[in-house]
């Protein structure tokens, strides 16, 4: 394998376990949190884990995940250690199109650049098609 396959190799393996570490750390808390407090965003455990509750985790603003921080809400450090999850292969395949950029590969860059529409389209779009 070259030297600069290796480097990239380094680097995924890098930015998966760090990714991966941050967001089990950040959901651990959050659950430990949830169990000390008993509730999260003002919602009871029981409400939360309620076939027949209103509360919904899908209407959660992304905006306010730092306020939930710094009120140390559990929900939002779980919320926060999501995010984290779902970013950490978008950052993965980022990473990779800049590298083949670099290196002039125009079909991976082709590639990178339909996986990661997808992944934003999946995310974003189709979520509000749904609500609608």
């Amino acid at each position: 394998m070259p030297p600069k396959q290796r480097d990239i190799d380094s680097i995924t393996s890098l930015i998966l376990r760090v990714g991966v570490l941050s967001s089990l750390s950040l959901i651990i808390v959050g659950v430990i949190l949830l169990f000390i407090d008993g509730k999260a965003d003002g919602v009871s455990i029981s409400q939360i884990a309620s076939f027949h509750s209103s509360f919904n985790s899908s209407y959660l603003n992304p905006t306010h995940i730092i306020q939930g921080l710094i009120a140390v809400d559990p929900l939002y450090f779980i919320t926060l250690g999501l995010w984290v999850l779902i970013f950490t292969p978008i950052t993965v395949v980022f990473t990779s199109m800049v590298t083949f950029v670099t290196s002039g590969n125009r079909l991976y860059i082709a590639m990178s650049l339909i996986v990661l529409f997808n992944l934003f389209f999946a995310m974003l779009a189709i979520p509000s098609i749904i609500h609608t």
